[in-house]
């Protein structure tokens, strides 16, 4: 048996039909999802884009980068200018891809 026995139509104009769809496609769930969730008073969340996934991997690659120059500088008192000069180049990268790309 169905947990939802009660239909509730509703008519909406070509414009409304529109931005419902907008707003659908944005969050990435189903029109009935979507408006469940907006009765229920749900903060709804864009879904990330496509690229999010690869972002956040060149991120954490980076922050580990940071980390690992971070634990030598801690160990030895001090870190060489190639390892700061090549973290300075990470990040240049990175930031550089995330403003192009995303």
């Amino acid at each position: 048996m169905r947990k939802r026995n009660h239909v509730v139509p509703v008519r909406l104009n070509a414009k409304e039909l529109r931005h419902l769809d907008g707003q659908v496609a944005k969050i990435g769930l189903s029109r009935e999802e979507f408006l469940r969730s907006l009765i229920l008073g749900a903060q709804l969340q864009t879904k990330p884009c496509e690229h999010h996934a690869e972002l956040l991997r060149k991120i954490a690659g980076l922050c580990n980068n940071a980390n690992q120059l971070a634990h030598v500088a801690n160990g030895t008192g001090m870190a060489g200018e190639a390892s700061v000069q090549e973290m300075l180049r990470i990040s240049k990268e990175t930031w550089r891809l995330v403003k192009e790309e995303w």
